[in-house]
C-alpha cells in the first residue's frame, strides 16, 4: 500500500530555481515546462499501488531527471540538487555535507557516468538525519 509522501510540485521546482539563479547567478528561463513535469513525475513511479523506489531513490530521481534533462537555460544541477533535499527535507530528513561542495561532486560523478543512481541514493541515505 503506498504511504503519504510529500511530493514536489511543478510551482515548487519553479520556485526552487528561482531561488538558485537569485543566490548564484545565471538565466532564469525555462527550455520545456513539460520536462519539468516529466521530472515532477519521475519520482511517483509504482506498480499495483506500490510504489518502486524508496524515499531516497526517489530524492536521486529528481536529481537524475532535473540534471540530464536541462528544463531550465541555467542552473539545472543547483535545481536539481536543491530539489532533492527539499523533498527529503519535506519528508522527515536533513542531509548532512562532509564538505561543501560534497552533493554539487556527486551529481557531477554522476553525469560523468562514474556512479549510478543507486549511489546517488545510498550516499543521500547514508548521510540523513531524521528530523
Amino acid at each position: 500500500m503506498m504511504s503519504t509522501i510529500s511530493f514536489l510540485t511543478m510551482e515548487d521546482i519553479l520556485f526552487i530555481h528561482e531561488q538558485e539563479i537569485q543566490k548564484a547567478g545565471g538565466d532564469s528561463g525555462v527550455r520545456e515546462e513539460q520536462t519539468i513535469q516529466a521530472c515532477v513525475d519521475a519520482p511517483k513511479a509504482s506498480f499495483d499501488s506500490d510504489y518502486l523506489n524508496d524515499l531516497f531513490e526517489m530524492a536521486a530521481s529528481y536529481i537524475i531527471c532535473l540534471a540530464i534533462r536541462h528544463p531550465f537555460i541555467d542552473g539545472n544541477k543547483r535545481t536539481a540538487l536543491a530539489s532533492a533535499l527539499t523533498f527529503l527535507y519535506l519528508n522527515g530528513y536533513e542531509v548532512e555535507e562532509s564538505y561543501d561542495l560534497e552533493l554539487a561532486d556527486l551529481i557531477l560523478d554522476f553525469l560523468s557516468k562514474d556512479i549510478f543512481k543507486k549511489d546517488l541514493a545510498m550516499h543521500l541515505k547514508g548521510n540523513a538525519i531524521k528530523r
